[in-house]
């Protein structure tokens, strides 16, 4: 007990305090020092972009006064200070903590990094060494860096919009800004344009992830050269809605963190989106829309089709009656897309994600690493054991530690002390090295990032602690396994509460070591078996609850909550609402009984699952899993009615408890190096009757 509530304070601290330009120019994207005539300039760019917008700052409130070389002023270096400014968009407080270079160089300058914190979170104010935001070791190695409260958070002004284009975008820009304006030590050098540019990075995990992505797709002056992203988003809206299920345990838990660490800073929209989808099990198309906005999604594909000036509110929402009146903690609340897509540019990105993670998952990761791939920086993506899984309940956390116990312990004085750079490594690539020798060579052309990040331009897959394979290329699908009951039967899968035990659907066994690593993908059609028994809710729950005269007292209840014909019903006694939760699992051959029953229930793996909604025809990718396998461990296809990650999302037909599976799922199995696919002859049939 001890040694896990060490861990949680730990994780706690790194969550919630440090977790955490367009100048693709840099060096690692534009080239190196030797393609450059001169050092990175000074005291501002020697060839500025004439077309180039100036925009107006407000009056800012430092606690100190800048260094400045021009003035030949407080060049000691090493200081540290408070600024504040109000936002250019409303008048809202920006604050942030400047940290100076430990030697200031007014020859060759400083490149400036940026470093954000976790929701709920604030700025470092000392400058520290955690893994997402290693301010000490880049305040030593000569960076100027600014760790920023974002909006609502710390002692930063306005509501909390998760990144929004309109409001936290425009801060950023504005703090960005205000550096070039003040810091004539910043470093310059010319971008993709061939005018000079400041020489930008920065870093951060979670909410200090998705900071990055809206300062790159948002600025209009394109500053961002590096990025060091950790365990964030590519889209929210399926962070939290994927395959229109709704992660209620996630929404739960950052309402809590988010106005518990803000002082009650969530904007209205999102506090009623929650509220909405807890109680009518989707989250609202409005809502989605306003999340997609907020993530590299909206620019890389904008999927959700949305258009200058739209401006959705909560009319859709089966609650909105009641939620105006609880204003201004659910009332009121809306958005405008006031900003058009960004133009993606190049950029060098090292981004980091935990396999565990489900919150933000492996996917999430993959898809901003094909579309910042496209633009033509140098894109690197690599995982660790860690993520925001230790948040959430599941059983995989417990075997997880105890698998890794050996490693755990050794670093238990580390954890003790919040540090937890133990668990952010793949393989041997450390994640807090590799950020400043990240840095050193995109931003100031020094070393080679490749003798630390040794992954090189392959996808390190961790499996476990201490355990990972470098792959070529993420494998998207792989080894097909047809989805059969025993003797070739249908699977019969339990839908709802009786579907807390999973349906296992046995795939088959690897005859050789091997590792499940990639996004598996599963096509199936889901039959009603019981669909006659639809008739029930007409002849029972629509006479008496859904006639005339009892809508008509009752109907802003009532209407919402049972009887809607837009939104799925709260509560049913037979209908179409049906949810299955799929995830591939593993029984281990060292664990298999002599006997085949009883059947042990397979680890699921990564404790990722993904929902299928609704009878019919479902192609899908299932979330991205890595796990090693010895000979004889057997695959399975686990199907739950109800899961943890969805905890206030199920079915809530009463009687749609189960569902005829049929289909196939292909899974990425490859070779023990992770180099090649598995070959078809190591991969045996189920050891156990299905």
């Amino acid at each position: 007990m001890l040694f896990l509530s060490r861990l949680l304070l730990a994780m706690s601290a790194v969550f919630l305090v440090a977790c955490g330009g367009g100048n693709s120019g840099s060096l690692g994207s534009g080239g190196s020092p030797d393609d450059r005539n001169d050092a990175p300039g000074v005291g501002g760019p020697a060839n500025p972009d004439p077309d180039r917008e100036l925009r107006p700052l407000p009056q800012s409130t430092d606690e100190l006064a800048a260094a400045s070389c021009t003035r030949g002023e407080h060049l000691e270096g090493g200081r540290s200070y408070r600024v504040s400014m109000p936002s250019r968009v409303d008048g809202a407080a920006i604050v942030f903590q400047v940290f100076e270079p430990r030697h200031m160089d007014c020859n060759t300058g400083h490149p400036l990094v940026l470093e954000g914190h976790g929701f709920g979170g604030g700025r470092q104010t000392e400058a520290g060494t955690a893994f997402a935001g290693p301010i000490g070791p880049l305040v030593d190695a000569g960076y100027a860096v600014i760790s920023i409260d974002q909006r609502g958070h710390g002692e930063s002004g306005g509501t909390v919009r998760v990144m929004t284009p309109d409001f936290e975008g425009q801060d950023l820009i504005q703090i960005v800004d205000w550096a070039e304006a003040n810091l004539d030590y910043l470093a310059y050098a010319p971008n993709h344009t061939g005018f000079d540019n400041l020489l930008l990075g920065a870093m951060g995990a979670s909410y200090g992830g998705g900071f990055q992505y809206s300062l790159y797709t948002m600025d209009p002056d394109q500053r961002l050269d590096a990025m060091v992203p950790h365990i964030t988003w590519h889209d929210l809206s399926y962070s939290l809605s994927p395959g229109d299920g709704v992660k209620s345990y996630w929404g739960l838990f950052l309402t809590a963190a988010g106005d518990g660490g803000t002082q009650l800073a969530m904007d209205p929209l999102l506090r009623a989106s929650l509220i909405e989808a807890a109680a009518v099990n989707v989250l609202p198309p409005s809502t989605q829309d306003f999340l997609h906005y907020s993530g590299l999604a909206y620019t890389c594909s904008n999927s959700r089709n949305l258009q200058l000036l739209d401006s959705p509110g909560t009319g859709d929402f089966s609650l909105d009656p009641l939620l105006q009146l609880l204003a201004p903690l659910t009332g009121g609340g809306s958005f405008i897309v006031n900003q058009p897509r960004g133009e993606l540019y190049p950029v060098d990105v090292l981004m980091f994600q935990g396999f565990r993670d489900s919150l933000f998952t492996f996917n999430e990761a993959f898809w901003n690493y094909q579309c910042l791939q496209q633009a033509g920086g140098d894109v690197r993506l690599l995982t660790y054991p860690f993520g925001h899984h230790f948040f959430s309940p599941n059983a995989g956390f417990v075997l997880e530690a105890a698998s890794g116990l050996p490693t755990l312990l050794g670093a238990l004085p580390d954890l003790a002390d919040g540090n937890l750079n133990t668990f952010a490594s793949c393989g041997d690539v450390d994640a807090g090295t590799a950020t400043v020798a990240w840095f050193d060579e995109k931003l100031r052309g020094i070393g080679n990032a490749d003798d630390v990040v040794t992954s090189g331009q392959d996808v390190c897959m961790t499996l476990t602690y201490g355990d990972s394979v470098n792959v070529p290329e993420v494998t998207v699908g792989g080894h097909e396994f047809a989805i059969e009951g025993p003797g070739g039967l249908p699977v019969i899968a339990r839908s709802g509460a009786l579907g807390v035990v999973p349906t296992l659907v046995g795939l088959g066994s690897v005859t050789e070591e091997a590792v499940i690593a990639g996004i598996p993908t599963l096509s199936v059609t889901l039959t009603d078996p019981l669909a006659e028994l639809n008739q029930l809710e007409d002849v029972l729950l629509d006479p008496l609850l859904c006639n005339e005269v009892i809508l008509g007292l009752l109907g802003p209840l009532l209407n919402p909550l049972l009887c809607s014909q837009t939104t799925p019903p709260v509560l049913s006694i037979k209908g179409d609402d049906m949810i299955l939760f799929a995830g591939i699992g593993v029984i281990r051959a060292n664990v298999l009984p002599e006997v085949p029953l009883p059947l042990p229930i397979p680890d699921l793996i990564d404790e990722q699952v993904f929902p299928l909604r609704g009878f019919g025809t479902h192609e899908v990718t299932l979330e991205g899993i890595a796990e090693r396998l010895q000979p004889g461990d057997q695959l399975y296809l686990m199907l739950y009615g109800v899961h943890p990650t969805f905890i206030a999302t199920f079915s809530r037909d009463l009687l749609s408890i189960a569902v005829d599976v049929q289909g196939h799922v292909r899974v990425p199995l490859l070779t023990a190096d992770g180099r090649t696919a598995l070959p078809a002859e190591a991969v045996g049939p189920s050891l156990l009757p299905r």
